[in-house]
């Protein structure tokens, strides 16, 4: 569901999201890695959906398995790939997480998080 511009819009306002809440506090660390995962993971829909060589369901993937295996068919995406699986293999903090150390969240936003943001937000034209 969605186009390029839909999901570039959810990216943002997911990290609107986060900001407004404040969760770069460790105190709710767990959620703030969720929605990191979230902000990232629209973005990452947003490549796809531009890349005319995928299939029509991994250009507009419904679930994270048809999404997984879009992104690693995706060359736009290879520079990142790594980057967003470790993002992906945080998200089991809404289910398996209280929370995290400390710095952790602050060491996972800038060696993870931002470089992956970066990436995909040139990828996409945006500044």
């Amino acid at each position: 569901m969605g186009n390029t511009l839909f999901h570039i819009n959810k990216a943002e306002r997911n990290e609107q999201f986060y900001q407004a809440h404040g969760l770069d506090r460790p105190q709710f660390s767990e959620w703030a890695i969720v929605v990191l995962f979230y902000v990232s993971m629209h973005y990452v829909d947003a490549v796809l959906y531009q890349d005319t060589s995928l299939t029509p369901n991994m250009r507009n993937p419904q679930d994270h398995k048809v999404r997984n295996t879009a992104v690693s068919q995706c060359s736009e995406l290879a520079p990142i790939a790594p980057m967003y699986i470790n993002l992906r293999d945080r998200w089991e903090a809404r289910y398996h997480k209280i929370s995290f150390p400390a710095n952790y969240l602050a060491n996972f936003k800038s060696r993870i998080f931002e470089p992956t943001k970066a990436y995909l937000r040139r990828t996409l034209g945006l500044p």
